[in-house]
């Protein structure tokens, strides 16, 4: 206890350690770049205080005030509001807030109900303890026959066929969680197994309602879990003991299910189904200051050095790759304590060396659900995106292993590459610049959509990646002060020429990313989603040179609201419109654009390894 409750005075007193050893660390006295300072930044964000810094909660608002009191202390220049919960404040400079909503989960509401009549016997479900509602169910209540579907998989495509042979219009349909097993090979039907994709299966099939069965018996989580996209049907899962009376009482065996998922009727089984399920949102912020430039001509021109402050909170809100049984706090030290505490080090440095032009440091939020801290600012710039000259983005700094450092971006400006080979003569990485500006997910991705030059800094990922285990022991803290401090010499040479650099359109290749609606798909589209806007369809915010979205004529601004046969009104409508397609098919797409709707024709490219 009292250690938690001092957890920040033990990073302070360690960093204190660590400064009068670390002799090899020093660069301009205290106003310098150094290892013990940029650990205890981690050591305090990815504390047990700050609860893993889940957009929309407690901890992420903790955090965005140890942002924000840093910024202070360092004397960097507000540009936004003090108030962190107004959505509506005005950015009048107050403080260095700028808030923003963002969806925080779904909860289950009052009217909730499961029970199931098998053979003559009535069982009833309690709610969180038995069952709980996903977040695609839609609130309302239904009554049908059961039928066994398997997995609920339907897609000729992946092959895999559950729903062959079965009518299940009207009826209630239960369904294995997950996907078969694979021996051997990619698992094709990866793109199927969440609940979203099985309940929109089941409603195309004309059933009422879906009954998930939990494979390995666990609590349910408190909150619905997935983003609510409403399905159309009542959707609940129910815990692997819960499904063990209920395939028992249709004289079955839950365990010979999960052997032999052969789909088939129930008989004389069944089920009452009601559900209601509230979606939850809340205030989150960017954290934004500002270091002024020293040359009257051109301190009105920004940088913009960036990172991501938030992470997965408890894991709810998708993304996570935990697997244990518990809820647990995913710290993220690395992914993205480490970049924020480089974004806080480079803050007090530039602040004691300011440079001719002036700097912006943003500490964003909602990262992990979509790039919405970023896409929010450059669709509501407080300083105006045609003075930005550049965005550098750090993400995953932290585990630097062999000397081995991506920078990406690197073709979005003629000036990028010379200047890093230049200045990698003295850092001494193992430097990788063949990403692209296409390849990673994350900040930098919505200034390049604007036409601004980016570069963004990444050691790599490690099987700590979005799980409770990315604590800050595994941090490589004087490997990510020679990254920051890479980062600085960039800032510095860019920030001090005389003329801003020029903007470069990189070419799209087709490939995986680490984030983005295409992520997990066969085919390639290449349109740039804008995440940030809650729209009756998908946005997009631009599409990539050279890509197929390009050459069918698709726009920034463009909200897709059908693909092919398929409806879309969100972006996860949208994937699953994806999975329904392979490589070489020429799709009808409507898109709304100024108002009316406009009709294109798209032909699909093969998304490469």
């Amino acid at each position: 206890m009292f250690f938690r409750q001092h957890r920040l005075w033990f990073a302070l007193m360690l960093g204190l350690h660590l400064a009068l050893t670390a002799y090899a660390d020093v660069r301009k006295g205290s106003t310098g770049i150094h290892s013990w300072r940029i650990w205890s930044h981690i050591f305090a964000l990815a504390s047990e205080e700050f609860e893993g810094r889940g957009s929309g909660t407690k901890g992420n608002e903790l955090a965005a005030y140890y942002i924000a009191e840093r910024f202070a202390d360092y004397g960097l220049k507000p540009v936004g509001t003090s108030r962190y919960h107004d959505l509506q404040a005005p950015m009048d400079g107050s403080g260095y807030f700028q808030p923003f909503r963002v969806y925080v989960g779904a909860e289950a509401g009052k009217a909730n109900r499961l029970e199931v009549e098998a053979n003559g016997k009535l069982l009833s479900f309690k709610l969180r303890e038995d069952f709980m509602p996903e977040a695609v169910a839609s609130t309302g209540t239904t009554k049908g026959e059961l039928v066994f579907v398997g997995y609920g998989i339907h897609t000729a495509l992946a092959g895999h066929e559950d729903y062959t042979g079965l009518d299940v219009k009207g009826k209630v349909v239960v369904a294995l969680e997950g996907t078969p097993p694979v021996t051997e090979g990619p698992n094709l039907l990866r793109a199927y197994q969440s609940a979203r994709v099985k309940a929109r299966t089941a409603k195309e099939q004309g059933a009422a309602a879906l009954i998930i069965l939990q494979k390995e018996d666990a609590p349910l989580p408190a909150i619905a879990s997935g983003r609510g996209a409403d399905s159309g049907i009542p959707v609940v899962t129910l815990r692997r003991r819960a499904a063990e009376r209920l395939i028992a009482a249709c004289g079955g065996s839950l365990e010979e299910l999960w052997q032999n998922p052969k789909a088939r009727p129930l008989n004389n089984a069944s089920a009452f189904v009601q559900t209601e399920v509230v979606q939850k949102y809340g205030a989150t912020a960017n954290i934004i200051g500002v270091v002024e430039g020293t040359d009257p001509n051109l301190k009105d021109e920004y940088i913009v050095i960036g990172a991501h402050m938030d992470h997965l909170g408890w894991g709810y809100q998708g993304g996570s790759l935990y697997s244990g049984k518990l809820p647990a706090i995913h710290y993220g030290a690395d992914d993205n304590a480490s970049g924020t505490a480089g974004l806080l080090e480079l803050a007090q440095y530039f602040a004691a060396n300011p440079q001719r032009r002036s700097l912006i440091f943003m500490a964003f939020s909602g990262e992990e659900i979509g790039l919405l801290g970023s896409a929010h600012y450059t669709r509501n710039p407080i300083i105006p995106l045609e003075k930005i000259v550049a965005m550098l983005n750090m993400d995953m700094i932290g585990r630097l292993r062999d000397d081995q450092l991506s920078v990406i971006g690197a073709n979005s400006s003629p000036a990028w590459l010379p200047l890093l080979e230049e200045l990698n003569k003295q850092a001494g990485f193992n430097l990788s610049t063949g990403g692209g500006a296409i390849g990673g997910g994350s900040d930098h991705a919505s200034f390049l959509a604007r036409r601004i030059p980016v570069l963004f800094f990444f050691t790599g990922m490690h099987r700590e990646y979005h799980t409770p285990a990315d604590k800050p022991e595994t941090i490589n803290a004087p490997g990510t002060a020679r990254v920051v401090r890479f980062v600085a010499s960039v800032v510095e040479r860019i920030a001090d020429m005389p003329e801003r650099i020029e903007y470069s359109e990189p070419r799209a290749t087709p490939r995986r990313t680490t984030g983005g609606p295409e992520r997990g798909v066969r085919v390639y589209v290449g349109t740039i989603p804008d995440y940030s806007e809650d729209v009756k369809g998908m946005r997009i915010s631009g599409v990539r040179e050279g890509s197929p979205a390009q050459k069918a004529g698709l726009r920034s601004g463009d909200v897709i609201v059908r693909f092919g046969e398929q409806k879309v009104e969100s972006i996860y409508d949208y994937m699953d419109a994806l999975n329904r397609y392979k490589p070489g098919d020429t799709v009808t797409i409507v898109v709304l654009r100024n108002g009316e709707e406009v009709e294109l024709t798209l032909t699909l490219e093969a998304r490469s390894e």
